[in-house]
């Protein structure tokens, strides 16, 4: 019904209850009618009376009920019980002030020898409590009548004005008890105040740093075992709705399977049922339901060694708060779960279809071209095309054949480069001849430009595997055809440090897009200028082959038009030494 349940504490019972309201802004309260005798109303006074008084623009609505119904409105956070024991120590405590006041008798009046007295029923309250407080304030001003009030050794009392005295000390020592006494229960309070802010604490922050269902209701079993001193089981529910206890060994009791039913009821009512409840009451243990932000998702059981401890209503919220923060834990990770379930689920879709559409147009654009060429040299024959004709056709299949060929080992590669499946052979190399092998395969794709291969002659051997390296530069030297007019130049450089070998490869066109530069990497990325289409791993596969390397790879527009593509090779401290001849430049017309 979006009801709060809300445990207080304090003192004074109306006040708290009235400061709690005002704070909430709440304008009515609804009672019920005690129960009380009218002599403890008189004695001990009323809630409700505290609460009408007390009220001012607060509506007080008092309800009446059969008799014996419901529970009290308020209890002691802290129930002592004193042990017989203490009224023992209590009277030794008696008999310790009157020793020390027979000492200061011939010398003191009897006001100070009250003191003395007084000063035991202090020591007596701070110790053992309010029952043998009270135990020694009366053994007090009877003591004090035998041993220090003429006739001396007797009750009787010659001077009536001693009765004044016999009851103001009895007051007084009452008083001074009962304040002792509440500060003492004030400062126990306060302990249990912050031993709970403790452990509410350490169990937020254990739960905020892990992950994963089974680890948080593990470290949730964990911590509720050492707040209650218990057994602990949790029931999570799964996909149907089903309760599965979570086991672990040093956590769990021995779960009754008749309870199983007590489990579910509590999942199916979201309210507490089994030890010291009104529903099942019989159950070996307390079980709580675990609610989310707005729907339960599990069960609590907690079987105390102290059940009378778990039962008082302060334990009782403080279970509840425990158990709502796992709860709130645990649903979290698991929509975190479901989150990154749908976003890899969403991301592979979305890269099916990437691949699929790049895929299909072009694979149809080269197949239609071959399947042209090849109906051509079919239906027309051999006889009647034209030689000039024929070699047109024929070499037309031979591009668009290598062109499926390319996309495919793209495909492959970048497969490979993902599963970690590729093998590195890596050798001493001549930067040369590796840039010198890129150019002689791509010979004629780089018919219609100009290719100016300018290495510095005294360039170190450099470790690498020659093959990707090479295909590395066929990449970028494919890319730059693509993009580039022909007729332009295709720039080809590097450069050595102490530690690094840089390699450039430029390009005259038109450039990347402003702020476009760090995508260009990225699986499936084409530019809207892009003539001859195309997959968009390229660039990706030189990015997996130089990161492999321990190298960088990046790009970026040059001043006067174009784009330049830049990539680093680590060099080793130990190499040999080669000397390397410069690479003429390439030119295809």
């Amino acid at each position: 019904m979006g009801a709060e349940a809300v445990t207080l504490t304090g003192e004074h019972v109306a006040q708290e209850i009235l400061t709690y309201a005002r704070s909430r802004n709440v304008t009515k309260i609804i009672v019920g009618k005690p129960a009380r005798s009218w002599w403890r109303e008189w004695i001990f006074g009323s809630v409700v009376s505290d609460l009408v008084h007390q009220s001012g623009d607060i509506d007080i609505y008092v309800m009446t009920g059969e008799a014996g119904e419901g529970r009290p409105l308020a209890g002691r956070v802290f129930k002592r019980t004193s042990k017989r024991s203490s009224y023992g120590l209590a009277s030794l405590g008696v008999l310790f002030s009157t020793a020390v006041a027979w000492l200061m008798f011939p010398y003191f009046g009897s006001a100070n020898l009250i003191m003395v007295y007084l000063i035991g029923v202090v020591v007596v309250a701070i110790r053992y409590g309010r029952g043998p407080s009270v135990l020694a304030s009366f053994l007090s001003v009877a003591v004090f009548d035998f041993f220090f009030v003429p006739p001396y050794l007797s009750f009787a009392v010659s001077d009536v004005q001693y009765l004044l005295t016999f009851i103001v000390m009895l007051i007084v020592a009452l008083i001074i008890s009962g304040l002792t006494v509440r500060v003492r229960d004030q400062a126990e309070m306060a302990r249990y105040r912050e031993k709970r802010t403790g452990v509410l604490y350490a169990m937020s922050r254990d739960l905020a740093t892990h992950r994963g269902t089974t680890v948080l209701a593990n470290l949730a079993a964990k911590h509720l075992r050492e707040v209650f001193d218990g057994q602990v089981a949790i029931f999570l529910a799964d996909a149907d709705k089903r309760l599965q206890l979570q086991r672990r060994e040093q956590l769990f009791f021995e779960f009754d399977p008749k309870e199983g039913g007590v489990a579910q009821w509590v999942f199916e009512h979201r309210e507490r049922a089994g030890l010291g409840s009104d529903t099942l009451p019989g159950a070996s243990g307390l079980y709580v339901p675990m609610i989310g932000a707005g729907a339960p998702i599990g069960v609590v059981a907690v079987r105390p060694v102290h059940a009378s401890r778990l039962l008082d209503p302060d334990q009782l919220h403080l279970l509840e708060s425990l158990i709502n923060q796992t709860a709130l834990a645990i649903e979290r990770t698991r929509l975190s779960e479901e989150a990154q379930q749908a976003h890899v689920q969403a991301e592979t879709e979305r890269t099916r279809n990437a691949i699929l559409s790049s895929v299909s147009h072009d694979l149809r654009t080269p197949l239609a071209t071959i399947t042209g060429a090849a109906s051509s040299l079919l239906h027309e024959g051999q006889q009647t095309v034209d030689p000039a004709d024929r070699q047109e056709l024929a070499q037309a299949i031979y591009d668009e054949a290598n062109r499926l060929d390319r996309l495919l080992k793209n495909l492959l590669d970048i497969t490979r480069l993902e599963a970690g499946a590729v093998q590195f052979k890596k050798e001493w190399h001549p930067l040369d001849e590796v840039v010198g092998a890129a150019l002689a395969r791509l010979e004629r794709r780089l018919r219609d430009h100009k290719v100016e291969a300018k290495l510095p002659p005294n360039l170190p051997l450099v470790r690498i595997d020659g093959v990707l390296i090479e295909q590395v530069l066929i990449n970028l030297l494919e890319n730059a055809v693509r993009y580039a007019p022909a007729g332009t130049v295709i720039d080809v450089g590097a450069s050595a440090s102490e530690t690094m070998l840089t390699v450039e490869v430029a390009d005259h066109g038109a450039g990347l897009p402003p702020g476009e530069e760090h995508r260009v990497f990225e699986k499936f990325y084409r530019v809207e200028t892009d003539r001859e289409g195309g997959v968009g791993l390229g660039l990706t596969i030189c990015r997996g082959i130089i990161a492999a390397h321990g190298g960088q790879i990046w790009a970026s527009n040059r001043p006067g038009g174009g784009a330049v593509f830049r990539f680093t090779l680590p060099l080793e401290a130990m190499r040999p030494e080669v000397q390397s001849e410069t690479v003429a430049p390439h030119t295809s017309t």
